[in-house]
């Protein structure tokens, strides 16, 4: 028997193993059960179970650690796919960041912020199904409307670029211990141009409302247009994928 074969199937393609579809669904239930875990270590009152809690988890990262470490083993037997560029894959990725965090703090290394990316387990629930592509799916979205994506970033950072400090000079005396810096004033604009404007910071010159005005209304007719091309080019694929199954 070819182990590294038999694993190739589970992971790539459980449809064409025996027991791939059953570990597919206890790796779901695992992710699922961490994802809990997570939310109900964060609850005061349950501080009893906590200890409980910390065992689960434990065991969630020796399965994760296990799927991760066969996942890179199997995956030399596919000769069409280069191992490290396999491993920089979104799934990939996202993978390694579930359990990069417990193995870092096995060396006092604890960053708050890498425990709250344990989140991004739930993305591995892509693999499930129709949406195991899904990595190599946004990719070829990216890939195709690069070009476009680029244009619109460069405008809105070149419109933020201009914007920030202008505003700076009009309210850093006005309102010195709001606007400190260009720096503050850049995370004003940013709030401003995706029109969510959570009021902690807002000019109140007369030029410095004019530039708000202006930042508001390039808002709400660029912010959306990065969205809007993503979005057409998923279903434009989405629906391919579906005449393609149609047809065959």
């Amino acid at each position: 028997m070819n182990i590294k074969k038999e694993l190739y199937l589970i992971f790539e393609h459980p449809k064409k193993h025996r027991f791939g579809i059953a570990i597919q669904i206890a790796i779901f239930l695992n992710i699922l059960i961490s994802i809990v875990i997570l939310f109900l270590q964060s609850e005061k009152g349950l501080s009893e179970y906590f200890e409980l809690f910390s065992i689960i988890n434990f065991i969630n990262i020796i399965l994760f650690t296990l799927e991760y470490l066969l996942r890179v083993y199997s995956i030399s037997y596919n000769k069409k796919m280069e191992k490290i560029k396999y491993l920089f894959r979104p799934m990939m990725i996202i993978d390694l960041i579930a359990i990069l965090p417990f193995y870092l703090s096995l060396f006092n290394i604890d960053f708050g912020f890498l425990r709250a990316l344990r989140i991004l387990r739930i993305f591995k629930l892509f693999r499930l199904g129709k949406f195991a592509e899904v990595d190599n799916l946004f990719a070829s979205i990216l890939k195709e409307k690069k070009e476009e994506l680029i244009f619109i970033t460069v405008v809105v950072m070149v419109l933020l670029i201009t914007v920030t400090p202008l505003v700076y000079y009009f309210e850093k005396d006005i309102q010195p211990e709001v606007f400190t810096s260009m720096g503050a004033t850049m995370w004003w604009a940013i709030i401003t141009f995706t029109t969510v404007g959570y009021g902690d910071m807002y000019p109140i010159s007369l030029g410095g409302r004019i530039l708000t005005t202006f930042v508001s209304f390039l808002g709400i007719a660029f912010y959306a247009i990065p969205g809007s091309i993503f979005t057409s080019a998923l279903l434009e694929k989405l629906n391919d994928k579906k005449r393609r199954k149609n047809q065959s």
